[in-house]
């Protein structure tokens, strides 16, 4: 008995330590991807004051956060908007952009939004449901706050960036191609950290495959019908049926909501990341950014880290160099 005992405890100590080894270099991997993807930014009183939770709307999500350094640059914000594929996250994921970029003298602000599938609107009269045009909505509603509220605060704004984080950087961009002209502050430059340029990249737009989904009349072929509408709902803010479902429907809906085909001489110049091992959203998106606002002559930095895929946590001198871009941004077009 004894030894089986010895032998039992000599295991549990074995599989102890297979964790603590394995838990150990999961955190040593976390913390390494963070500082080498620039996410952790510290922050404290003497940097400045945040402002919490301030309201842009009447829906539950419709909050924001906003960073005032001590001495703020004149005229000037930087909002940035969060990610998790447009059905999650919070905008505190953001935080260490806004307080990296107040720290050094802009005032910053994160938002949240209201989430596909995840969240409700009970006060729109515009949007039935949360989709990526109610999302754009909300980032115009949420500047037209940020402006109210500095000028509250003695801040006149007259000219802002914005910028985000994979969904968040797709809203960016598609808000700057709608609203560079009509924003409640003029945009001088968006920043994309893997955003989605171009949603038929992303979704199924192989023709056969959609042709051959929409003749599928099985149970199985219906249920997944039913599925491509509540996307494609979600994504364009137009309610579709599965009889009205098209090939070229799915791929004028998904072209509307693409901030490449949205790209006009009017655009604000870019500053563009992307990881050359992302699964999620290729650096194709970038590129095929890039080539377009290059185009029409708009200026337009792109950075393709060669060891990182989604996360961006595995190249520290690309984020370097990104972050330096966008400084020099500000300094540029800030006027």
């Amino acid at each position: 008995m004894k030894t089986a005992f010895k032998i039992l405890g000599i295991v549990v100590a074995i599989i102890l330590t297979i964790i603590l080894i394995g838990g150990g270099y999961l955190f040593y991997r976390i913390k390494m991807n963070q500082e080498n993807g620039g996410t952790n930014v510290e922050w404290s009183e003497s940097d400045g004051t945040v402002h919490r939770n301030l309201s842009y709307g009447n829906e539950k999500r419709n909050k924001f956060d906003l960073f005032i350094p001590n001495n703020p640059k004149k005229g000037a914000m930087m909002l940035f908007v969060h990610g998790g594929s447009w059905m999650g996250g919070e905008k505190e994921d953001i935080e260490y952009a806004a307080r990296r970029f107040a720290k050094q003298g802009y005032i910053t602000s994160t938002m949240n939004y209201s989430r596909i599938a995840s969240d409700t609107l009970h006060h729109s009269q515009k949007h039935a449901y949360p989709n990526i045009e109610s999302m754009v909505d909300d980032i115009y509603a949420c500047t037209e706050a940020i402006k109210s509220k500095c000028a509250e605060l003695g801040h006149e704004l007259n000219q802002m960036a914005i910028g985000g984080y994979s969904a968040g950087a797709h809203l960016a961009m598609l808000y700057s191609t709608r609203h560079h002209d009509s924003s409640p502050l003029p945009i001088r430059f968006m920043i994309s950290w893997v955003g989605p340029a171009d949603m038929n990249m992303l979704f199924t737009s192989d023709k056969k495959q959609i042709m051959d989904l929409l003749a599928n009349n099985t149970e199985e072929g219906k249920a997944k019908q039913a599925e491509l509408c509540m996307m494609v709902s979600g994504i364009s803010g137009k309610e579709v049926k599965a009889e009205e479902l098209s090939y070229e429907l799915i791929q004028q809906l998904m072209s509307n909501v693409s901030p490449s085909d949205l790209v006009s001489a009017a655009t604000p110049p870019a500053v563009l990341a992307y990881g050359a091992n992302d699964k999620l959203v290729s650096a194709e998106h970038g590129k095929t950014m890039d080539s377009r606002l290059k185009s029409f002559g708009i200026e337009s930095q792109i950075y393709i880290y060669p060891n990182s895929g989604h996360e961006l946590g595995y190249d520290k001198d690309y984020t370097q160099k990104v972050n330096e871009t966008i400084s020099n941004y500000c300094k540029k077009y800030f006027k």
